[in-house]
Protein backbone atom coordinates (compact mmCIF):
# COMPACT_ATOMS: atom_id res chain seq x y z
CA UNK A 1 0.00 0.00 0.00
CA UNK A 2 2.80 2.87 0.91
CA UNK A 3 4.48 1.57 -2.44
CA UNK A 4 2.00 2.35 -4.34
CA UNK A 5 1.04 5.76 -2.74
CA UNK A 6 4.69 7.03 -3.03
CA UNK A 7 4.81 6.06 -6.49
CA UNK A 8 1.65 8.83 -6.48
CA UNK A 9 2.90 11.13 -4.07
CA UNK A 10 5.10 14.25 -6.01
CA UNK A 11 8.14 15.70 -4.29
CA UNK A 12 8.19 17.50 -1.19
CA UNK A 13 10.36 19.48 -0.69
CA UNK A 14 11.17 23.19 0.59
CA UNK A 15 11.08 25.48 -2.10
CA UNK A 16 14.21 27.19 -1.15
CA UNK A 17 15.97 29.40 -4.02
CA UNK A 18 19.44 30.50 -4.43
CA UNK A 19 19.85 34.36 -3.47
CA UNK A 20 22.99 36.59 -4.85
CA UNK A 21 25.57 37.45 -2.62
CA UNK A 22 23.95 40.99 -3.15
CA UNK A 23 21.44 40.42 -0.87
CA UNK A 24 23.42 38.71 1.63
CA UNK A 25 21.83 38.96 5.18
CA UNK A 26 18.95 41.18 7.02
CA UNK A 27 17.95 40.63 10.50
CA UNK A 28 14.51 40.47 11.85
CA UNK A 29 13.48 42.78 14.69
CA UNK A 30 15.00 40.27 17.35
CA UNK A 31 16.26 41.62 20.97
CA UNK A 32 20.02 41.74 20.90
CA UNK A 33 21.93 41.97 24.44
CA UNK A 34 25.41 41.63 24.06
CA UNK A 35 25.72 41.12 27.94
CA UNK A 36 23.93 37.86 27.42
CA UNK A 37 27.36 36.31 25.80
CA UNK A 38 28.33 34.10 28.55
CA UNK A 39 25.03 32.16 28.18
CA UNK A 40 24.53 29.55 25.48
CA UNK A 41 24.74 30.84 22.12
CA UNK A 42 22.84 28.75 19.20
CA UNK A 43 22.43 29.04 15.74
CA UNK A 44 19.60 27.20 13.62
CA UNK A 45 19.44 26.91 10.28
CA UNK A 46 15.71 25.96 9.05
CA UNK A 47 14.17 27.91 12.19
CA UNK A 48 10.63 28.51 11.25
CA UNK A 49 10.10 24.63 10.18
CA UNK A 50 8.18 22.14 12.00
CA UNK A 51 11.21 20.80 14.12
CA UNK A 52 13.50 23.91 13.83
CA UNK A 53 11.03 25.54 15.13
CA UNK A 54 9.97 23.21 18.28
CA UNK A 55 13.66 23.10 18.50
CA UNK A 56 14.48 27.05 19.11
CA UNK A 57 11.67 27.37 21.38
CA UNK A 58 13.06 24.59 23.37
CA UNK A 59 16.49 26.30 23.61
CA UNK A 60 14.86 29.53 24.34
CA UNK A 61 14.22 27.74 27.60
CA UNK A 62 17.70 27.19 28.54
CA UNK A 63 18.51 29.91 31.41
CA UNK A 64 19.75 32.89 29.66
CA UNK A 65 19.79 31.16 26.16
CA UNK A 66 20.73 32.80 23.13
CA UNK A 67 18.87 31.81 19.43
CA UNK A 68 19.70 33.08 16.60
CA UNK A 69 16.97 31.75 14.05
CA UNK A 70 17.76 31.68 10.27
CA UNK A 71 16.04 31.00 7.30
CA UNK A 72 14.95 32.64 4.17
CA UNK A 73 11.65 34.59 4.65
CA UNK A 74 11.96 37.57 6.91
CA UNK A 75 8.48 37.35 8.25
CA UNK A 76 8.43 33.95 9.11
CA UNK A 77 11.30 34.68 11.30
CA UNK A 78 9.50 37.54 12.79
CA UNK A 79 6.19 34.86 13.85
CA UNK A 80 9.13 33.27 15.18
CA UNK A 81 10.55 35.87 17.78
CA UNK A 82 7.33 36.11 19.35
CA UNK A 83 6.84 32.82 20.03
CA UNK A 84 10.34 32.07 21.76
CA UNK A 85 10.70 35.28 23.30
CA UNK A 86 14.26 35.05 24.23
CA UNK A 87 17.61 36.79 23.66
CA UNK A 88 18.91 36.69 19.92
CA UNK A 89 18.57 37.67 16.66
CA UNK A 90 16.79 36.54 13.00
CA UNK A 91 18.95 36.53 10.02
CA UNK A 92 18.13 35.78 6.66
CA UNK A 93 19.78 33.58 4.69
CA UNK A 94 19.76 30.90 2.05
CA UNK A 95 21.36 27.65 3.20
CA UNK A 96 22.65 26.47 -0.26
CA UNK A 97 24.47 29.97 -0.13
CA UNK A 98 27.59 28.66 1.42
CA UNK A 99 28.79 32.48 1.64
CA UNK A 100 25.71 33.50 3.75
CA UNK A 101 25.32 30.47 5.35
CA UNK A 102 29.37 31.75 6.81
CA UNK A 103 27.96 35.52 7.26
CA UNK A 104 25.45 34.46 9.95
CA UNK A 105 28.02 32.41 11.92
CA UNK A 106 30.36 35.35 11.52
CA UNK A 107 27.47 38.08 12.84
CA UNK A 108 26.68 35.59 15.45
CA UNK A 109 29.91 35.75 16.66
CA UNK A 110 30.77 38.98 16.72
CA UNK A 111 27.24 39.86 18.32
CA UNK A 112 27.51 37.70 21.01
CA UNK A 113 31.33 36.34 21.43
CA UNK A 114 31.38 33.33 20.46
CA UNK A 115 28.71 30.15 18.93
CA UNK A 116 28.11 27.43 21.33
CA UNK A 117 25.86 24.93 18.89
CA UNK A 118 24.71 24.71 15.27
CA UNK A 119 22.20 22.78 13.84
CA UNK A 120 20.43 22.17 10.92
CA UNK A 121 16.61 21.60 10.47
CA UNK A 122 16.30 22.19 6.55
CA UNK A 123 15.37 19.53 4.85
CA UNK A 124 13.08 17.69 1.84
CA UNK A 125 11.00 14.79 1.58
CA UNK A 126 10.71 12.78 -1.67
CA UNK A 127 8.66 9.63 -2.31
CA UNK A 128 9.98 8.44 -6.13
CA UNK A 129 11.48 5.15 -6.86
CA UNK A 130 14.79 5.92 -8.82
CA UNK A 131 13.75 5.39 -12.54
CA UNK A 132 10.98 8.24 -11.91
CA UNK A 133 13.34 10.80 -10.52
CA UNK A 134 14.63 13.30 -12.53
CA UNK A 135 18.31 14.20 -12.71
CA UNK A 136 17.31 17.60 -11.19
CA UNK A 137 15.48 16.47 -8.78
CA UNK A 138 17.86 14.67 -7.34
CA UNK A 139 20.85 16.91 -6.90
CA UNK A 140 18.54 19.03 -5.91
CA UNK A 141 17.53 16.64 -2.39
CA UNK A 142 21.45 15.96 -2.48
CA UNK A 143 22.31 19.91 -2.40
CA UNK A 144 19.10 20.62 -0.08
CA UNK A 145 19.96 17.82 2.92
CA UNK A 146 23.38 17.41 2.33
CA UNK A 147 25.57 20.02 0.81
CA UNK A 148 23.84 22.73 3.47
CA UNK A 149 24.49 20.52 6.11
CA UNK A 150 28.71 20.32 4.43
CA UNK A 151 28.39 24.15 4.45
CA UNK A 152 27.08 25.04 8.03
CA UNK A 153 29.91 22.45 9.25
CA UNK A 154 32.37 24.16 7.50
CA UNK A 155 31.39 27.88 8.72
CA UNK A 156 30.40 26.68 12.26
CA UNK A 157 33.75 24.61 13.21
CA UNK A 158 36.14 27.90 11.61
CA UNK A 159 34.60 29.79 14.53
CA UNK A 160 34.40 26.89 17.16
CA UNK A 161 38.18 26.01 16.96
CA UNK A 162 39.17 29.44 17.80
CA UNK A 163 36.80 29.11 20.99
CA UNK A 164 36.99 25.86 23.35
CA UNK A 165 34.67 24.04 21.03
CA UNK A 166 30.85 23.43 20.82
CA UNK A 167 28.13 21.13 18.76
CA UNK A 168 26.98 20.72 15.74
CA UNK A 169 23.75 18.65 14.77
CA UNK A 170 22.44 17.71 11.72
CA UNK A 171 19.01 15.73 10.76
CA UNK A 172 19.60 12.70 8.82
CA UNK A 173 16.20 9.97 8.66
CA UNK A 174 15.53 6.47 9.45
CA UNK A 175 15.50 5.74 5.83
CA UNK A 176 19.10 6.07 5.77
CA UNK A 177 19.29 2.83 7.22
CA UNK A 178 16.60 0.90 6.62
CA UNK A 179 15.91 0.29 3.51
CA UNK A 180 12.17 1.56 2.11
CA UNK A 181 10.60 1.25 -1.51
CA UNK A 182 10.82 4.41 -3.52
CA UNK A 183 13.14 6.61 -0.96
CA UNK A 184 16.38 6.62 -3.62
CA UNK A 185 17.25 10.04 -3.55
CA UNK A 186 16.03 11.29 0.12
CA UNK A 187 18.05 8.05 1.03
CA UNK A 188 21.62 8.89 -0.29
CA UNK A 189 21.32 12.06 0.63
CA UNK A 190 20.92 11.19 4.02
CA UNK A 191 22.63 8.54 4.49
CA UNK A 192 25.92 11.21 3.28
CA UNK A 193 24.54 13.35 5.83
CA UNK A 194 25.68 10.55 8.48
CA UNK A 195 29.09 9.72 6.58
CA UNK A 196 29.82 13.55 6.94
CA UNK A 197 28.89 13.56 10.34
CA UNK A 198 31.02 10.47 11.63
CA UNK A 199 33.93 11.83 9.76
CA UNK A 200 33.52 15.71 10.89
CA UNK A 201 33.51 14.50 14.58
CA UNK A 202 36.47 12.61 14.13
CA UNK A 203 38.22 15.45 12.81
CA UNK A 204 37.16 18.12 14.79
CA UNK A 205 36.95 15.95 18.20
CA UNK A 206 40.74 17.19 19.18
CA UNK A 207 39.53 20.56 18.94
CA UNK A 208 36.38 19.95 21.59
CA UNK A 209 33.77 20.13 18.63
CA UNK A 210 31.06 17.46 19.15
CA UNK A 211 29.55 16.15 15.51
CA UNK A 212 26.10 14.20 15.82
CA UNK A 213 22.98 13.81 13.72
CA UNK A 214 19.45 12.53 14.32
CA UNK A 215 17.33 10.12 12.38
CA UNK A 216 13.76 10.51 12.73
CA UNK A 217 10.94 8.65 11.14
CA UNK A 218 7.92 9.73 9.62
CA UNK A 219 7.33 12.91 11.77
CA UNK A 220 4.21 14.60 12.00
CA UNK A 221 5.31 18.72 9.98
CA UNK A 222 4.14 21.17 7.77
CA UNK A 223 6.54 19.29 4.99
CA UNK A 224 4.81 15.48 5.60
CA UNK A 225 1.22 16.69 6.12
CA UNK A 226 0.43 15.41 2.13
CA UNK A 227 1.36 11.99 3.82
CA UNK A 228 0.54 12.55 7.37
CA UNK A 229 -3.15 13.87 6.35
CA UNK A 230 -4.28 11.30 3.88
CA UNK A 231 -5.68 8.20 6.48
CA UNK A 232 -4.61 5.59 4.04
CA UNK A 233 -0.60 6.70 4.02
CA UNK A 234 -0.66 7.56 7.43
CA UNK A 235 -2.22 4.19 8.54
CA UNK A 236 0.59 2.24 6.09
CA UNK A 237 3.49 4.39 7.96
CA UNK A 238 2.33 4.35 11.68
CA UNK A 239 2.38 0.09 10.69
CA UNK A 240 5.74 0.32 9.35
CA UNK A 241 6.81 1.96 13.01
CA UNK A 242 7.27 -0.84 15.50
CA UNK A 243 5.59 1.83 18.18
CA UNK A 244 2.72 2.37 15.74
CA UNK A 245 2.71 5.73 14.90
CA UNK A 246 4.54 8.42 13.31
CA UNK A 247 6.55 11.06 15.34
CA UNK A 248 6.03 14.56 16.50
CA UNK A 249 8.19 17.66 15.87
CA UNK A 250 8.89 18.17 19.30
CA UNK A 251 10.27 14.78 20.41
CA UNK A 252 12.98 15.45 17.10
CA UNK A 253 13.22 18.44 18.55
CA UNK A 254 13.85 17.02 22.61
CA UNK A 255 16.77 15.07 20.73
CA UNK A 256 18.40 17.80 18.69
CA UNK A 257 18.30 20.06 22.44
CA UNK A 258 19.76 16.77 24.06
CA UNK A 259 23.38 16.58 21.30
CA UNK A 260 23.39 20.44 21.40
CA UNK A 261 23.06 21.07 25.14
CA UNK A 262 26.48 22.03 27.07
CA UNK A 263 26.36 19.08 30.30
CA UNK A 264 26.25 16.42 27.28
CA UNK A 265 29.72 17.12 26.13
CA UNK A 266 30.72 13.50 25.95
CA UNK A 267 28.42 12.64 23.37
CA UNK A 268 29.91 12.36 19.67
CA UNK A 269 29.59 10.90 16.00
CA UNK A 270 26.47 9.15 17.26
CA UNK A 271 22.99 9.21 15.03
CA UNK A 272 20.13 9.32 17.39
CA UNK A 273 17.68 7.15 16.20
CA UNK A 274 14.00 9.30 16.85
CA UNK A 275 11.97 7.16 14.52
CA UNK A 276 9.82 4.71 16.82
CA UNK A 277 11.95 1.61 15.91
CA UNK A 278 11.87 2.04 12.12
CA UNK A 279 15.24 1.85 11.22
CA UNK A 280 16.11 -0.95 13.67
CA UNK A 281 13.12 -2.95 15.06
CA UNK A 282 10.61 -5.42 13.12
CA UNK A 283 7.17 -4.17 13.64
CA UNK A 284 4.93 -7.00 15.41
Amino acid sequence: MLRQLANRLPQYSANLRRTTSSSLITRSSYSTDASTSTAPVYVVFGAYGGIGSELCARLAQQPGAVVVAAGRDAAKLEALRGRIGCAGTGMVADVLNPQQVEEVISRTTEMYGKVDGVANCVGSIVLKSAHATSDEEFNRTVQLNLNSCFYILKSAVKKMMGSGGGSVVFCSSAVARHGIPNHEAIAAAKAGVVGLMLSAAATYAPKNIRVNCVAPGLTRTPLAARITSNPAALKSSEAMHALKRVGEAGEVAAALEFLLRPDNTFITGQVLGVDGGLGSLKPQ
